[in-house]
């Protein structure tokens, strides 16, 4: 038997996407490569790995069984050329973090000077909506996440991050007409702009707004910090956003914060996992740097986030 680890990626990536054109732009492979990959390795074997439905190509039985085998085989790899980094005195390894939407504001800054010191290891960052997020982590698909609002039903360990502060915006030109319906308590007669659900700040929102018996009128509903953003200086409404989501607005007057007792809304950024996870030494590595770096990272780059109270 004659089985190469470029062989088994062939078939795994052809399992991932059911194409063999797509496999290879995966791989930065062409085509025909990767057919002779698959071809060199169904000779080691009597059963077919694959087959041809409808013009579109499918792994059989066996086949899957055989990428299954290959996945742990790759997992065996990586902890061999981890180990062989660490005993040149290097980091190696891949880290998944998952984001909330508005922390993609900050994670870079976690990372950075991280990635400088230790220029093997690889991160891969998702960022979506908390409840994504969340998903993620409950199926161990990510190594770590940044969320501020961490779920108390699920075993997590975390380190405090930083403080985040939710204020209540509005374009200026609808500032001392906002201000005036809030003084009055005709909260109905302002359009609301919501995230969609799911997000921890149409959570936050939706709280604040609950616990003080106050009826909000919604008009529109949106999927990022940005089209939120965009549509309160477009005068469309206003909404409740993270402080980190609107710093360069606020300091350009284009986005006003209005006053209202109770916020600005405060929370804590964290960085959550799951308690039984066992990390590898380049997670240990992450989470031991951001613990020790954190105070001076956000001194240098969000300094000016508390001339807003």
């Amino acid at each position: 038997m004659n089985i190469s680890l470029n062989q088994l990626k062939a078939l795994s990536s052809i399992a991932h996407f059911q194409s063999i054109t797509k496999a290879a732009k995966a791989l930065n492979m062409t085509q025909p490569a990767v057919s002779v990959q698959l071809k060199n390795l169904q000779e080691n074997f009597d059963v077919p790995l694959t087959e041809i439905i409808g013009k579109k190509i499918h792994i059989t039985e066996f086949g899957q069984e055989l990428v299954d085998m290959s996945e742990r085989i790759f997992a065996e790899m990586d902890q061999i050329e981890q180990r062989m980094m660490e005993l040149k005195g290097l980091l190696a390894g891949k880290i998944r973090i998952s984001a909330v939407s508005t922390g993609k504001y900050i994670i870079p800054y976690l990372m950075a000077d991280f990635m400088k010191i230790h220029p093997h290891v690889e991160i891969n960052l998702e960022v979506s909506n908390r409840f994504k997020v969340l998903a993620h982590l409950e199926e161990n698909s990510t190594d770590l996440a940044l969320v501020s609002i961490a779920p108390d039903e699920m075993n997590l360990e975390s380190i405090v991050i930083a403080e985040n502060k939710w204020y209540l915006a509005c374009s200026p030109k609808k500032a001392e007409e906002y201000q005036q319906l809030i003084s009055e308590n005709k909260w109905d007669k302002i359009p609301f702009i919501l995230r969609e659900s799911g997000s921890g700040t149409r959570v936050m929102m939706e709280k604040f707004f609950h616990d003080r018996d106050i009826n909000t009128n919604s008009k529109m509903e949106l999927a990022t910090n940005e089209a939120v953003k965009q549509a309160i200086m477009a005068g469309l409404g206003a909404s409740i956003l993270s402080s980190y989501s609107m710093v360069n607005e606020i300091k350009e007057k284009r986005i006003h914060i209005l006053k209202f007792e109770g916020l600005p809304i405060v929370a804590d950024w964290k960085l959550v996992w799951l308690k039984q996870k066992k990390h590898a030494p380049a997670v240990k590595a992450f989470i031991r740097w951001v613990s020790e770096n954190k105070r001076k990272i956000f001194q240098d780059h969000f300094e000016q986030l508390n001339e807003l109270d």
